[in-house]
């Protein structure tokens, strides 16, 4: 994430150096009115509008226009609101004189005008904000002179101003209104800064009487509600900053809310850029290129969306400013459009899988560009519309670098490429002669029995003998006596873990010795399995049972009879086809059968129920 300062190329004649001014982009220019400046050797305030041509990006012209009828008197840290193709100027400040009235200005005509609003205005103040939500003007704080600060709301609506009178069907007249808002808010304050994103106002440093601010705060616009609690307080800025710039820039799929310049404290001043995202709430530092402009406050910023650049002029830094920069902020604002995730997200080396990008704000065009990698490894393909929110291509091979994870951005109809990151992995072909196997299963000193499963890991690696992280291989694993390959096989369990090891657990019928074939199903036609590092491997398997020598008269066969415990050394066989009761004692000293005295004898019987009762 990085930014670039520039000083752009220039012709035409800019303004006097001033500060205190506003700036303010309409379609292809940016107008900037009134401030504070020096001319004719005399210090002074301006109400000369200039604008700044912005339509060849290589070079950018200044021109001042030339307003036929009245104009608003001169003034400084005033507001001007961009409304469609007019600006709105409020208030402001001429020496010690300040101002409440509205001003409109038509960049089609050429003309001022002063706006009759109906409604108890503001008082006349300075060093305030005005911020456009809808049809409305919200206009906070600001300084009255005499120590007077304010925090209160003052909302300016427009009415039917900008409908066509066509569609006009009653006139309402702008007007001003003084809402009651919910919680607490912001404490009195001037120069701080306030701007829009959805559904909320942001208020952001700025100073009193005593000291400056660093705080942050939100209202809600559907409630009027200052938020308080909850995971939505909004963070402090990183410094007490006042007579600062600051601006919430759509993006995709966040506003991006910039603040730069201003100051803080006595000659304290500031050319930082930092950035918050306004999904998240949290600042960032970006990487600055480029020189920055010398430090300033009481500059004005515009914005140019189709350059994706903020521009400022002048400023203070204990003498007036008249210099023009451009700050390049497009790696971080991106286009009119964003991905979220890829699907899947993994595929080989050689390419041509199909894939899946999932994003917001597609629209179809005849050239959708698909980068993989970046710089030196870097292949474009052409993507496919499917909805506003799908597009799909084909991976483009990367045998030529070798498998690695990397970015894949998305560029429609020339508009930019997107800025958030997504990543795809190219992994390279599993190779059979580099994958291993180990593990219990595998091992000569492994007691092995046949019945009881025995486990062994097999560990997929690549053409480059890296290991796979991921899973999907196909291995086969065969289990046959060496002796006999006809005799009944092994039965074969496989897990695959899905970060390129794979569990394997096997079981034998019978003792013996046993092969185990290990092979990778390179999954081409035909088909071909292809044994693995070190297979096959070879195992003995021994009778899970210890047969048990025994001393005395062992009972005859019984066909249905029964055998149970008796006790911890005793067990006792009795029922059946046959009568009488034998008895195996299982003592240390030796086993041994004996036949057990009984009173009474059951006649013979099939399918008898029995109890043992010690």
């Amino acid at each position: 994430m990085s930014v670039t300062w520039e000083v752009p190329e220039l012709k035409g004649t800019p303004p006097v150096a001033r500060s205190g001014h506003t700036f303010a982009v309409v379609g292809t220019k940016a107008y900037l009115f009134g401030g504070t400046g020096r001319k004719n050797g005399k210090a002074q305030a301006f109400n000369d509008m200039h604008t700044l041509e912005l339509s060849n990006a290589e070079c950018l012209a200044w021109s001042e226009t030339a307003e036929a009828g009245p104009t608003p008197p001169p003034r400084s840290r005033h507001t001007c609101t961009v409304i469609k193709h007019l600006l709105l100027v409020f208030g402001g400040l001429n020496h010690r004189e300040r101002y409440s009235d509205v001003w409109v200005y038509d960049t089609k005509t050429k003309k001022w005008s002063e706006l009759a609003v109906e409604g108890e205005a503001p008082a006349a103040r300075a060093h305030h904000t005005a911020t456009l939500i809808g049809d409305q003007v919200f206009v906070f704080g600001g300084y009255g002179g005499h120590g007077k600060s304010y925090n209160e709301l003052a909302v300016l609506d427009l009415g039917t101003m900008l409908q066509h009178p066509n569609d006009v069907r009653e006139v309402v007249a702008p007007s001003w209104k003084h809402p009651v808002l919910k919680g607490k808010g912001p404490s009195p304050r001037f120069d701080h800064t306030a701007t829009w994103f959805p559904d909320k106002l942001v208020i952001l440093g700025g100073r009193d009487n005593v000291s400056m601010h660093n705080d942050m705060h939100h209202l809600e616009l559907d409630t009027l509600t200052w938020v308080e609690e909850g995971n939505a307080i909004p963070p402090s800025y990183i410094l007490e900053i006042a007579n600062h710039q600051s601006s919430a820039i759509e993006s995709v799929p966040n506003y991006k809310m910039f603040c730069l310049t201003g100051k803080k404290g006595l000659n304290q001043f500031l050319n930082q850029v930092d950035v918050m995202d306004c999904g998240s709430l949290v600042w960032n530092t970006p990487t600055v290129n480029g020189t920055p402009p010398i430090v300033r406050e009481d500059t004005a910023m515009a914005y140019d969306p189709k350059s994706c650049k903020i521009i400022i002029f002048g400023g203070w830094s204990n003498r007036w400013l008249g210099d023009t920069w451009t700050l390049n902020v497009s790696p971080i604002i991106g286009p009119p459009y964003a991905c979220t995730t890829i699907t899947p997200d993994i595929g080989p080396v050689f390419g041509d899988a199909e894939i899946k990008i999932h994003g917001m704000q597609f629209k179809d065009s005849t050239k959708i560009e698909v980068r993989f990698g970046g710089g030196k490894n870097e292949i474009i393909v052409p993507g496919t519309y499917v909805d506003a929110s799908t597009i799909t291509c084909s991976t483009p091979s990367f045998e030529t670098y070798g498998a690695m994870e990397v970015d894949v951005r998305v560029n429609i109809a020339g508009e930019g490429w997107t800025v958030n990151k997504m990543r795809f992995r190219y992994f390279a072909n599993t190779s059979a002669k580099n994958c291993i196997a180990f593990g219990p299963g595998l091992s000569p000193t492994s007691k092995a029995v046949y019945g009881v499963e025995i486990p062994f890991l097999v560990v997929a690696k690549d053409t480059c003998n890296a290991k796979r992280t991921s899973g999907g291989d196909e291995f086969v694993i065969e289990v046959t006596r060496e002796d006999d390959p006809k005799a009944p096989k092994g039965t074969v369990r496989q897990v695959d873990l899905d970060n390129g090891t794979h569990e394997i657990y096997f079981s034998v019928p019978a003792k013996g010795k046993y092969r185990i074939d290990v092979g990778y199903d390179d999954m081409g036609d035909p088909k071909e399995v292809v044994a693995i590092r070190g297979s096959p491997f070879y195992m003995e398997f021994e009778d899970p049972w210890t047969y048990q020598r025994t001393t005395g008269a062992a009972p005859l066969k019984r066909k249905g009879g029964v055998l149970t415990s008796v006790s911890a050394q005793k067990v006792c066989l009795f029922g059946g086809d046959e009568s009488g009761v034998n008895v195996l004692s299982t003592g240390a000293e030796g086993w041994a059968w004996d036949t057990a005295a009984a009173e009474g004898q059951p006649a013979p019987r099939k399918d008898a129920g029995m109890a043992a009762s010690g």
